[in-house]
């Protein structure tokens, strides 16, 4: 694995945990917005694999389908995983009014969990793990 992607999956590993860091005391919104970004920084790095690296949230989630949904290596409800976290880290981030309750982030952050288990399972192979 490049040390860029592994960088990568480093980040999307710190934010799970402080994602449940955030959730165990109370912060739904924080808990939210650093699962998503847990999944995007693992579709970052699935992206670097194959040398691209947008620079939009738009261009992160189109570029991974094109890559990694269209080819069949990554499962459609996986993928909606990254697409629903964004949307629901827009609403945490930006919309004041949306109430979100513990589980709705508890959920949330299992999905992002299998997201990034389910990228790194692609990822190291192909990188070679005795890189």
């Amino acid at each position: 694995m490049t040390p860029e992607v592994q960088v990568l999956f480093d980040l999307a590993h710190e934010d799970l945990a402080a994602a449940r860091l955030n959730l165990e005391q109370g912060f739904i919104r924080v808990a939210i917005s650093r699962a998503y970004y847990a999944a995007f920084h693992a579709a970052q790095a699935a992206l670097l694999t194959v040398g691209e690296a947008p620079r939009t949230h738009a261009g992160v989630r189109t570029r991974f389908n094109k890559h990694f949904v269209t080819t069949g290596r990554i499962a459609v409800t996986v993928s909606a995983i990254l697409a629903e976290g964004e949307t629901m880290r827009n609403q945490a981030d930006y919309d004041a009014f949306t109430v979100f309750d513990a589980r709705a982030a508890a959920d949330l952050i299992a999905d992002v969990e299998t997201f990034v288990q389910a990228v790194e399972a692609i990822i190291a192979p192909a990188q070679g793990e005795a890189e």
